[in-house]
């Protein structure tokens, strides 16, 4: 379980909201902002023993931390945080002061905060008709107050949406998907897909994938004020996007640029692979105001190489990009199914040249420890038989710099900026 919010001013929350998570607009990120650092905290989800908490972990301690300076100030957990228990997981969505969840009873839409013992509840509503499973929905904000959560019913053959009044915590409309007779016909819609809004014409942008042929997938163009299907296009220069079953509760895999073009990570299954956790990434674009991909563009797959499957992205600053990547090979590890196969490096989105930053090795599939607050990137490590690291990169600069350790003894799991 781990959680996030994000929010400063108004602009703020707007502009960063789409580099960790897919939110609510496509605008430039305000990267040199020195207010950010002042009016934000880091919290700091890890998981007591084994190497990773991964899906579904109901064992995370958070702690609060307003500053990540400082390589010889360890961070502790013992006495101190908040084990937030069973009933709140770590895939959460994130704005201003507050995280906002399907729970665990996946009966209710709650938002909570996360004290320094305990969450705490602010308000809580039972669906009305659509229902959601834990974890396993779309989301993305059409204004500040507006939320819409996406994903495909129980029986796979239909998608549902709901449309929340975040500050009031209403559901003001829901509904069903109508998809246009063009659109190609669906044995099985993905569990959750990926939702991101353009603000720039007014449409949700959702990538779904037909779960009884995963060899392609498919974006929908959604007019987000009556959630009319306008268009809809496939893609099959990749087999999925990075994200089908938890959207992006936990990890980001897309992103706008300061262009306010639509960069989506996706993965395709190695050829022979044993294993369908054997993948290779790339990056597909959508260029603003376009309703359909840019088949120009290919990225992570030039110089590149394009060999390791892509976890996480998140828009840096103008052309450029940071990768979380899982690499057996290159990690010197012959086993797709072995620990500490990842690593982190910045993508250059206009040469596609890969800069693979200096760290150790991770595990963690299932994590998000990087965030990007102000003109700094935040990266976390979680290396073998060493203590778990973060780094401070430099964006202007490309200056690595070693920040706070933690502990040994626990699994580094998340790093989320929230507004104080």
């Amino acid at each position: 379980m781990k959680v996030f919010r994000f929010c400063f001013t108004m602009f703020i929350v707007t502009a960063l909201s789409f580099i960790s998570f897919s939110c609510s607009d496509d605008d430039p990120v305000p990267h040199n902002d020195p207010d950010l650092l002042e009016t934000n905290h880091f919290d700091i989800w890890v998981s007591v023993g084994g190497e990773n908490s991964g899906m579904g972990s109901n064992n995370s301690i958070i702690r609060s931390m307003k500053s990540l300076v400082g390589e010889n100030d360890s961070i502790d957990f013992k006495g101190v945080g908040a084990n937030v228990g069973a009933r709140y997981l770590q895939e959460a969505i994130i704005k201003g002061k507050y995280y906002y969840q399907v729970p665990t009873s996946s009966d209710r839409f709650v938002k909570f905060q996360i004290g320094s013992e305990a969450a705490i509840t602010i308000k809580e509503i039972p669906f009305k008709v659509n229902t959601y499973k834990d974890r396993r929905y779309a989301h993305t904000w059409i204004d500040d107050n507006t939320l819409v959560i996406m994903a495909s019913d129980g029986s796979g053959k239909k998608v549902i949406w709901t449309k929340i009044d975040a500050e009031n915590m209403k559901i003001t409309e829901e509904g069903t998907l109508e998809f246009p007779a063009d659109a190609p016909s669906i044995g099985k819609f993905s569990t959750s897909g990926i939702a991101s809004y353009r603000a720039s014409d007014g449409k949700i942008l959702y990538s779904y994938l037909d779960n009884n042929k995963k060899v392609r997938f498919y974006m929908a163009f959604i007019n987000a004020s009556d959630m009319k299907v306008e268009k809809v296009v496939m893609e099959d220069r990749a087999e999925m996007m990075a994200g089908t079953a938890y959207g992006e509760l936990l990890q980001s895999k897309s992103f706008f640029d300061a262009n306010g073009d639509y960069y989506l990570a996706c993965n395709t299954v190695n050829a022979g692979a044993p294993s369908t956790t054997q993948q290779h990434g790339s990056l597909v674009r959508i260029k603003k105001g376009e309703t359909d991909f840019d088949k120009t563009y290919l990225g992570y797959k030039t110089p590149s190489g394009g060999k390791g499957k892509i976890i996480t992205v998140e828009y840096l600053t103008s052309g450029k990009a940071l990768l979380y990547i899982m690499n057996p090979e290159y990690a010197g590890i012959t086993e797709w199914g072995a620990s500490y196969s990842c690593y982190y490096a910045i993508l250059d989105l206009n040469t596609d040249k890969l800069e693979i930053l200096d760290l150790p090795f991770s595990a963690g599939n299932f994590s998000q420890r990087s965030v990007v607050l102000g003109n700094k990137a935040y990266i976390g490590v979680n290396p073998d038989k060493t203590a778990p690291m973060i780094y401070i990169y430099d964006i202007p600069t490309g200056k690595l710099t070693k920040g706070k350790p933690i502990k040994i003894g626990y699994a580094f799991d998340r790093i989320v900026a929230l507004m104080d």
